[in-house]
């Protein structure tokens, strides 16, 4: 089994899909004040190292249940059509093209919920989708995942992972093509130590005939980038 493992925020996409949705509940005047500042403490905590992941997720859920179903309905559409799709990073569509034309299985795996993961997903045309999983649980749901499907990570012919975030070091740690993909300074900075390749998702205009082969199939440079 040959996989390619994605993260979605600043990575698939050229934001944060949990901050784009906090921002449309504020404009739609959905969300409180308060509320509002509570969510901007989880993001602060976050910054600095310190986030209490389950406290956050309770928090996000249960600002969805606070809203009637069939507000929720309607607000995500919009949300989805107007904000969420047009955040996908201009080069993701062509690296998923690449990927599914190596034959590899696409996998997204976030710690963002699967309302706000499902749709870029479908419209990426990502296989599977692995969500609300955070830090070194990406790789415990990883392999849970795996597992269902009879393999686990060091069974895999192939296995790829992109990813913008340090945090998402303990995944990129185990598969045989870490990509540090419009990296965070901390990520950056272990990506040019590790002679990781770096790429980026974000420009409009693309030079040249792949994606996926610059960026680790010919190999790069340590510190080099495309």
């Amino acid at each position: 089994m040959r996989v390619a493992f994605l993260d979605l925020d600043h990575t698939l996409l050229a934001a944060d899909s949990n901050q784009l949705w906090m921002a449309h509940l504020r404009a739609e005047q959905l969300i409180s004040e308060a509320q509002s500042s509570v969510h901007d403490q989880f993001l602060r905590d976050y910054a600095r190292g310190a986030l209490d992941f389950a406290a956050l997720q309770a928090f996000r859920i249960g600002l969805d249940a606070s809203l009637a179903p069939e507000t929720l309905s309607a607000v995500r559409a919009e949300f989805d059509r107007e904000t969420l799709i047009p955040a996908i990073a201009p080069l993701a569509p062509r690296l998923l093209a690449e990927l599914a034309q190596r034959g590899l299985t696409t996998v997204l795996v976030s710690a963002t919920r699967s309302p706000l993961v499902d749709p870029v997903a479908q419209a990426l045309g990502v296989e599977h989708a692995i969500t609300s999983c955070f830090g070194r649980d990406k790789v415990q749901h990883v392999q849970a995942w795996l597992q269902s499907l009879g393999y686990s990570l060091t069974d895999l012919h192939e296995s790829w992972f992109f990813s913008d975030s340090h945090n998402d070091l303990p995944l990129l740690d185990v598969v045989m093509h870490p990509v540090a993909v419009d990296a965070d300074a901390r990520l950056q900075q272990v990506a040019i130590d590790r002679a990781w390749p770096m790429m980026s998702l974000r420009s409009e205009v693309f030079q040249g005939d792949h994606l996926l082969p610059r960026a680790a199939v010919l190999g790069l440079k340590s510190g080099q980038s495309i």
